[in-house]
Parts: structure tokens; C-alpha cells; sequence
């Protein structure tokens, strides 16, 4: 109740203030942009000359979704600042003179060209049937003569092709008249989309200046439509040299505004959350089990994405307004692209309501479409086209999909070309996973944990190429300052970012487990890697400049050391095949004894000395009836408890070496086993 008078009279105080003060537009742009893993504050500034006295200054063209308590309002040099007042504005559609009306009277000609072609055809169609109604000869007591009905052949023939020929020609002309109508349709969709028609809303600001003055108004906000995630470039030129680490970010945003060459600022902060510290109720044994739950939890952000079309010809339309609004606000607004696409994203999960509106169609109002917690939603909207220019929408019920395209989200990827044009738009990777992840606890594609580790020479040094000016460690967060411009569209789609390159001393391992692939796997093992300040995301990794797979970081591990798959090599080669001379199978009573042998060879074609470790196994026994020989290997680690056999071989340029092993297996006859 305090709130609601407070905020009353506020409004009496600024509507007072008006009447005696002088009201200002101060156009403004935005020059800064704090993106946090969820949110965005943005920092608008513009230029305004006040004269002494009380003035009222609107800044209006806001996003909708701005928060009204994180508005913030510099000081202005030589005024007062009495009151901030932010408020939603109806969406306004200024027509643009003359062009606007050019296109309409264009339209309205080829309207009329439509409904003449259409008589055009209708009255050859009714010709058509009155032909066909009256192709009967002669009466039913006497037969037409064969000169009457070559006469009649000869002129059904040519009036009938005259006829199909004038309606292909007139279908030709009216399907013409009809794409370049819908052209035009764009066109004016183009100039409102230009023209701000989707709502906005407006700050007012109350000032007493003491003084006349030209001066700079800065002012922020937050805006929760927005935020980033990490995407790391790993590559490795040759295993002489160190690891190249790109640090790249992934910006994307819905918030209704443009951010067009302004400088950015990454955070890993989430001021989304609450900094509220929890209360702990009472626990009581005995009483009726009650659910607990947290209004600041909430479930993570969705999205929808989706295709405006033509319900009757298919076709994409581009422009086209789209809204989103929750219990009858306005959350989101966007308007399709060239292709027809549109994409609101992050947004809450919840019920909501989908709005699109187009010129010569029907609007279009879909109640109840479901976002869901970390899901991408897709939701094609199909539009009716319309000569009339209607207000009021037609209504849809939102069905949810019995199969959706996609659970959760994915990022994207970028490839190198893109990656060089900044920014640009992400694109999904062109191969399939290849490459591992993960620290010494764990396991991945092609290596096992515990290695043993191998130092190559190389320059030991950190060498970082920033292309942000500044990294600053806070006690919560990280921030990023990127000294480049960029331009972010509030389309909710990724573009790339550049943060920085660092170069890290690593070391390399090559393994191979040929009883499994004949191929040998390249792995780099960063020491201390927590110093790198790198977040859970996605990996890009490249080998001698061709990309070899994607992976993941999990940076919630606490490994010191991080492993990474680099990929394939097959500039060594590995074989494994059975040694003849030492398999044998001998029954002895009720009793079968067999002994296998294997040959490993490993030839290193490279023109530099290598470090490779050669896994292999033997069974294990899981029955006393069952008895297993374990190989006697000198040269290699054997762990009886596992079976796994393990070779660390050094190797100069052009070096083969052979490794042979055998065990024995005893097991009753009735047994049928396979010990190979």
C-alpha cells in the first residue's frame, strides 16, 4: 500500500512539474553494453541543450522489457534531478510520405488488374462449360452426317484451344499481378519495421537546470532478453610448439533495440539471481508433508524460434511483426527476416501469447504457446492473405508438438572463415564429434586416466595477445572489456565474439589401442589449467589448421590437469595381428588349454622423435573353473586386476618396433568361450 502511494504521488508531483516545464525529446543511442550470462545492461547517451529552469526530458524508443527499478540517470552538470518516471507507449505507425503512398497506389492498380483478369477468366471458363453442355450432334432418332461432325470437330477444336489459350495467358498475367503485389506488400512491411511500429517505451525525466547549457544526458537499464556463453578455439600448429587458446564469446539478444557499434563488456555475473540470503524454516517430524519451494528459483530460460509463411502459397514472408506477450504485456518483438524467420530468445518459461501482424494478411494471435525450462520450441506460423486490411486477429489455440526438433539447447559453432569476419553469425558444426575432454578423473574418446606423463621441450612461457584491453577478477565474476565495436541484432541469434588468444605450454601424448581402431590419437595435457580462467562451454579444436572435432569443457572438475583429444594422426601407423606361433588349443581330459599370441607393430613416419603409449588387454577371469595365465611382459606395465596391458614407447623419425605378448586360458570343454 506504501508502494502504491508513493508511486501516486510521484505521478501527481511529475504531472505538476509538467505543466510548468518545458518538455524536451532527447534522442539517444546506445554507446555500452554489459552482457551477463543472463541480462544485459545497457548505457544510452544523448546530446540536449537546456535553458534555465524546470525541464521535462522524454526519451523515448526503449525497449519494452527494460526492468523500471535499474533505470539509472548520470548527474547532469548544473541540474537538479527530480524525478524518473518510466512508462509503456501504444504502438505508433507513422506513415511514410510519399513513398508509403506510392506503394499503396500502386497496389490499388494491380488490385483492380486482379479482379479484371479474374472476370477475364471466369466469363472463358462459363464459355468453356457452355461448349461442353451443348457438343451433343443430331437428335436421338437421327445421327449427324459425317460433314457436320467434322464441322463441328473443327470448330469445338479451335474456339476450345482459343479458350485454354486466353486463360493460360490471363493465369500467366494474374500470377504476376500477384507476386508483384506481394513485393509491394513487403516493401510498405519494410518501411514500418523502419518506422518503430512494434510498442516501446519512454523514460521521463524532471530536471531544474540552473543555468542554460549544452550537455550530455547518460542513462542505463537492464534488460533480462539477453546474455553469452564461451566458445574456445584450441589449435595446435605441431607438437613442438605450444597450445593456442581463442577466446570467443557467443552474444546473442531479444530485447527489442539494436545495439549497433557500441562497446561491450562480458560478464560471468548473473544479477538475475537474488542476493537474498534464504531463511530455513522449522523442521517438524510428524506433520503433514509440506512442498517447499523458493520464488527467486526459477527454471532456466527457452526459446522459440520458428517460419512466418503464406498458408496458401508457402511461401516465406519476410517483415513481418511478431509479438510475444505474457498476461496481456508485451515481453518480446521482433519482425522476420529475408527467409521469414523469426527467434525470441532467452525467454522464461511459461505461458504466452504469439502476435503477427502483416499488411494484406490476417493478423494472426496464437494463445498459449508453452515455453519449457532449457528448450528450444518451434512454432511456424501460417498466415492468411487478405485484400482488406483487418484489426482484429484471428485466433489460434497453440498445440505442443508430439515431437520436438530439439530438446535443448545447443550452441553453435563458427567456422574459420567466420571466424575471421567479425561479427557474423554462428553455424552449426560441419563434423562430427571426434575429440575428448576432460581431466585426469575422467575418461574420453581414445585415452584412459592415469596417465603417465611425458615432457616435450619447448619454450616455456605464457605469451597473451589480448584483444580485449582489459581482464578484471572480481570476488563473483570475471569481466571481459572488448575494446572493438560490434553490432548485436535483436534477432536472438549468436555472433561471435572475440575476447582474446593466449598461448600455453602443454604436453603432448600420442595413444593408440589398436584392438579397437588401427588409428593413432594425439592428446595435450595442460598443467594448472584452472589459471586459465576457462568456463564450462564448447571446443573447437584444431590440428595443423584442419578442424578435427568439438568437445565440451567441464570446468567444475578440479583436476589440475585438463586432457584434451587432438585427434588423428596418420603419419603413425599401428597394427595388431595374431602370433601363429604361439596360438595353440590342446584338450586335456574335460579340460580345454589355449594360448594366445599377438604382434603390435608401430612405425613413427614423421620427421621428429615421438612419445606414444600402446594400450592393450588380456581377459579376465570371472569363474574358478576358468583359469587365466597372465602374460610376463619386461617392457610394458601390466595391472592384473584389469587386464590392461600398457606400453610408453619412445620413437626417432622412421623407427618401427614389434611388441608381442601371450597368455594361456584353461576352461572345462562344456564351457564355450571366447579367448581372442
Amino acid at each position: 500500500m506504501k508502494k502504491l502511494l508513493l508511486f501516486a504521488a510521484m505521478l501527481l508531483m511529475i504531472q505538476s512539474y509538467a505543466q510548468n516545464a518545458d518538455t524536451l525529446l532527447v534522442t539517444s543511442t546506445v554507446t555500452k553494453v554489459t552482457v551477463f550470462s543472463k541480462g544485459a545492461q545497457v548505457t544510452r547517451k544523448g546530446k540536449v541543450k537546456l535553458q534555465k529552469g524546470k525541464k521535462l526530458l522524454l526519451m523515448g524508443g526503449l525497449p519494452t522489457t527494460l526492468s523500471a527499478g535499474s533505470v539509472q540517470v548520470q548527474g547532469i552538470p548544473f541540474c537538479t534531478t527530480l524525478s524518473v518516471k518510466h512508462q509503456l507507449t501504444e504502438p505508433k505507425y507513422v506513415s511514410k510520405e510519399p513513398k508509403e503512398k506510392a506503394l499503396r497506389d500502386k497496389i490499388k492498380v494491380l488490385d483492380l488488374n486482379i479482379k479484371e483478369l479474374n472476370n477475364k477468366i471466369n466469363v472463358f471458363d462459363q464459355e468453356e462449360k457452355l461448349l461442353l453442355a451443348n457438343s451433343k450432334l443430331g437428335s436421338e432418332t437421327k445421327g449427324a452426317t459425317i460433314a457436320e461432325i467434322r464441322e463441328a470437330a473443327d470448330f469445338y477444336r479451335l474456339r476450345l484451344n482459343e479458350i485454354k489459350a486466353s486463360k493460360l495467358k490471363l493465369e500467366t498475367e494474374l500470377e504476376a499481378n500477384t507476386a508483384t503485389r506481394q513485393e509491394l506488400y513487403n516493401a510498405i512491411n519494410k518501411l514500418a519495421r523502419e518506422d518503430q511500429k512494434q510498442s516501446y517505451s519512454e523514460m521521463l525525466v524532471l530536471v531544474d537546470c540552473k543555468k542554460t547549457a549544452d550537455t550530455v544526458v547518460e542513462f542505463s537499464y537492464y534488460v533480462p532478453n539477453a546474455g553469452w556463453s564461451p566458445l574456445y578455439d584450441f589449435r595446435v600448429d605441431d607438437v613442438s610448439k605450444p597450445l593456442l587458446i581463442d577466446y570467443n564469446a557467443n552474444v546473442f539478444q531479444s530485447s527489442g533495440e539494436e545495439w549497433k557499434n557500441v562497446k561491450l563488456k562480458l560478464s560471468t555475473a548473473n544479477p538475475s539471481l537474488s542476493g537474498k540470503l534464504p531463511v530455513m524454516d522449522t523442521w517438524y517430524l510428524g506433520a503433514a508433508a509440506t512442498a517447499l519451494l523458493s520464488t527467486d528459483v526459477t527454471g532456466e530460460d527457452g526459446a522459440l524460434k520458428g517460419m512466418v509463411r503464406d498458408n496458401s502459397t508457402k511461401e516465406p514472408i519476410p517483415f513481418c511483426n511478431i509479438i510475444l506477450e505474457q498476461d496481456g504485456r508485451q515481453k518480446m518483438g521482433c519482425t522476420s527476416d529475408m527467409d521469414g524467420n523469426y527467434s525470441f530468445r532467452p525467454v522464461s518459461p511459461g505461458k504466452y501469447d504469439l502476435k503477427a501482424s502483416f499488411v494484406g494478411y490476417k493478423p494472426t494471435l496464437i494463445r498459449g504457446v508453452v515455453i519449457r525450462s532449457a528448450r528450444i520450441e518451434f512454432l511456424d506460423i501460417a498466415m492468411e492473405a487478405t485484400s482488406v486490411e483487418l484489426q482484429s486477429y484471428e485466433v489460434l489455440d497453440y498445440k505442443v508438438p508430439l515431437v520436438s526438433r530439439d530438446n535443448t539447447y545447443s550452441g553453435a559453432n563458427v567456422s574459420s572463415e567466420e571466424i575471421l569476419k567479425m561479427p557474423s553469425r554462428s553455424a552449426s558444426s560441419t563434423a562430427t564429434t571426434v575429440g575428448g575432454v576432460n581431466t585426469g578423473n575422467g575418461n574420453m574418446r581414445g585415452s584412459k586416466s592415469g596417465y603417465n606423463t611425458y615432457e616435450i621441450p619447448v619454450k616455456q612461457e605464457i605469451i597473451t595477445n589480448y584483444f580485449s584491453s582489459s581482464l578484471r577478477t572480481t570476488v563473483t565474476n570475471l569481466e571481459y572489456e572488448i575494446d572493438q565495436p560490434y553490432t548485436i541484432p535483436a534477432d536472438g541469434e549468436d555472433y561471435n565474439v572475440k575476447i582474446k588468444q593466449s598461448s600455453v605450454p602443454v604436453d603432448y601424448e600420442y595413444h593408440a589401442i589398436p584392438k579397437i581402431d588401427n588409428d593413432v590419437f594425439l592428446t595435450a595435457l595442460v598443467p594448472d589449467w584452472s589459471s586459465l580462467n576457462l568456463m564450462p562451454g564448447k571446443v573447437n579444436i584444431y590440428y595443423q589448421g584442419t578442424f578435427s572435432g568439438e568437445s565440451k569443457i567441464d570446468a567444475d572438475i578440479t583436476s589440475d590437469t585438463l586432457v584434451l583429444s587432438l585427434g588423428r594422426d596418420n603419419n603413425i601407423t599401428v597394427s595388431r595381428e595374431g602370433n601363429k606361433e604361439k596360438n595353440d588349443k590342446r584338450f586335456i581330459g574335460s579340460t580345454v588349454k589355449e594360448d594366445i599370441g599377438w604382434i603390435i607393430t608401430v612405425r613413427n613416419n614423421k620427421s621428429s622423435d615421438i612419445k606414444i603409449i600402446i594400450d592393450d588387454q588380456y581377459p579376465i577371469s570371472m569363474r574358478k573353473s576358468i583359469e587365466v595365465e597372465a602374460p610376463k611382459i619386461t617392457d610394458a606395465t601390466v595391472t592384473e586386476l584389469t587386464g590392461a596391458i600398457r606400453w610408453e614407447l619412445k620413437l626417432t623419425p622412421g623407427e618401427k618396433k614389434v611388441l608381442t605378448y601371450n597368455y594361456s586360458v584353461k576352461y572345462p570343454r562344456y564351457e564355450n568361450i571366447t579367448v581372442n
